[in-house]
């Protein structure tokens, strides 16, 4: 009997490798996507700065600090649709004011 491994055993290594090469990809890429996300978390996509929430009529936004950017996720914007013209004028003039007011 000889020390070499049979053709199926080569092959089986191999499959193997390349499977944990794989895993070790993916767990390397996702932990990429996680520090990126902590890193942008709260931040003004225009200039970087850092951003503070505000409500005004019920409806939340993030104000940049530095270049007063107004932010409104997808829930807030969907209310804003909701609401009648007079509100909405509210709102938009609140907010305004708010972010001049800074």
């Amino acid at each position: 009997m000889t020390d070499r491994p049979s053709k199926n055993e080569e092959e089986f290594f191999a499959l193997r490798e390349a499977e944990l090469h794989r895993h070790r990809h993916q767990e390397a890429a996702r932990a990429r996507d996680t520090e990126e996300r902590k890193r942008h978390h709260m931040r003004c996509p225009r200039c970087g700065a850092g951003l503070a929430t505000e409500s005004v009529g019920g409806i939340s936004f993030d104000r940049c600090r530095e270049c007063r950017g107004v932010f409104i996720e997808a829930a807030a914007a969907e209310e804003l649709i909701r609401a009648d013209r007079g509100t909405m004028t509210s709102i938009f003039k609140s907010m305004i004011r708010s972010v001049s007011a800074h």
